[in-house]
């Protein structure tokens, strides 16, 4: 039950190169698909998900292997997390930049294109804000999340 069928540092480097993995995959996947969570968010619940149903189910075999990969996953998740904060430039590589998708009320194609959004999704989440019109729209922006803000036109009567 605790005795591990693999070495220990097999199972890091495991836990590490599917962690990468998942997060590259997600960082091409872009903003609109990932949602409201941060992709940091899906890689470690996905992960330490998988890692301990393998324990649970006994496919490993080993207790001590689950904890081993789930703890690897955390501590790379909070090391991550620590650059971040002390490296924009990490951060950019990692999370993104918002993208504008409608500046002074002008739909920006090439954008919803690169965002794989449609122009029914795009109206759909100025909708959400309150604006039926584009003429309504002064920008909107997808942001690192997956949601849209939007900034209304202010309007003098």
């Amino acid at each position: 039950m605790f005795a591990l069928e693999t070495s220990w540092w097999e199972l890091v480097l495991r836990a590490a190169l599917v962690y990468f993995a998942i997060l590259g995959l997600l960082r091409l996947v872009g903003k609109r698909q990932v949602g409201e969570m941060a992709p940091f968010d899906i890689v470690v619940l996905t992960l330490i998900s998988a890692s301990a149903s393998k324990a649970l189910r006994a496919d490993d075999g080993s207790i001590t292997a689950a904890v081993i990969a789930i703890a690897t996953i955390l501590a790379l998740n909070t090391g991550i997390a620590l650059v971040r904060l002390r490296a924009p430039a990490i951060e950019r590589l990692l999370e993104g930049r918002p993208t504008f998708l409608v500046r002074n009320s002008k739909v920006e194609e090439e954008a919803l294109r690169s965002e794989r959004m449609s122009r029914d999704d795009l109206m759909l989440a100025l909708r959400e804000h309150g604006c039926f019109d584009l003429d309504d729209v002064e920008y909107a922006v997808l942001e690192t999340t997956g949601t849209v803000s939007v900034k209304k036109h202010k309007r003098t009567s």
